[in-house]
């Protein structure tokens, strides 16, 4: 095992490159799966952590790609390993549980831009509801009140209704069109609703103005837990600022004072 793994330092960039292509391309045949008709999805039975640390994040990369790339780092911590701290083969016995590890650590990081994408969500979904259920009740149809609530949002709720709007431009029924939100982590709830109600032609009117009350809820429960966690954040520069502070105007001038005390 100890000639192989020298023989790995070539073909690491190559690794490292190939995972990380796989990682940033998507299938497009993945994209059309997305707007096939289909039933609506039960709800997700609980899972065990082994499961949901694996799965990841809702919207994270797929297992396989994670693996993938959470393999070609772990090749190279091993190489790297192995020649600092002269481990020769022994080295290449962690790769398997260091890629593992990789893949759950890519599966629970969550990029920038998806924050941002799932706050802005949080804050806009409650009221795109109410208006759906307010047109409904002027005596819009369903995708009618969609359509205007779409035009009048911009960013990510807009994108998630111009999704429906398009799929049942395609030709998709009203129920499995909502259907594709169903597992959405924001608009699950109200699209699972519609996607059951939308062809029985029940009342939907009072089922979005409570998944609207709902959605208001867990965006003051994150609001409240974002104002506790600036007190959690702000203790790091709190001590940057202090202890040097605190050093400069108490201990230097007493230690200075002592000094020349006792030389003086």
């Amino acid at each position: 095992m100890e000639p192989l793994l020298p023989a790995l330092g070539p073909l690491l960039p190559a690794v490292l490159a190939g995972g990380a292509c796989l990682l940033a391309l998507t299938p497009p045949r993945g994209g059309l799966r997305r707007i096939r008709p289909g039933p609506v999805p039960a709800p997700d039975a609980p899972v065990g952590p082994v499961r949901r640390a694996l799965r990841g994040r809702p919207g994270a990369p797929p297992l396989a790609r994670r693996l993938v790339l959470g393999g070609a780092a772990a090749a190279g911590v091993c190489l790297v390993a192995s020649r600092l701290l002269d481990l020769g083969g022994w080295a290449g016995l962690a790769w398997p549980l260091l890629a593992v590890v990789a893949a759950v650590l890519l599966g629970g990081l969550e990029p920038r831009a998806a924050q941002v994408r799932s706050a802005r969500l949080v804050a806009d979904v409650p009221q795109a509801l109410e208006l759906v259920a307010d047109g409904l009740a002027s005596g819009l149809p369903l995708r009618g009140a969609c359509a205007v609530v779409a035009e009048a949002f911009d960013g990510p709720v807009a994108e998630e209704l111009g999704t429906v709007l398009r799929s049942v431009e395609l030709g998709v029924g009203d129920g499995p069109a909502w259907a594709l939100l169903a597992r959405h982590p924001q608009l699950g709830e109200a699209a699972a609703e519609l996607a059951r109600s939308a062809d029985a032609g029940t009342e939907l009117v009072a089922a979005l103005r409570h998944h609207a009350a709902a959605a208001r809820e867990r965006r003051r429960a994150a609001l409240q837990q974002r104002a506790r966690s600036v007190g959690v954040r702000s203790v790091l520069p709190l001590m940057t600022c202090f202890i040097p502070a605190f050093l400069l105007l108490g201990v230097v001038p007493t230690v200075v004072s002592a000094v020349v005390h006792a030389f003086g």
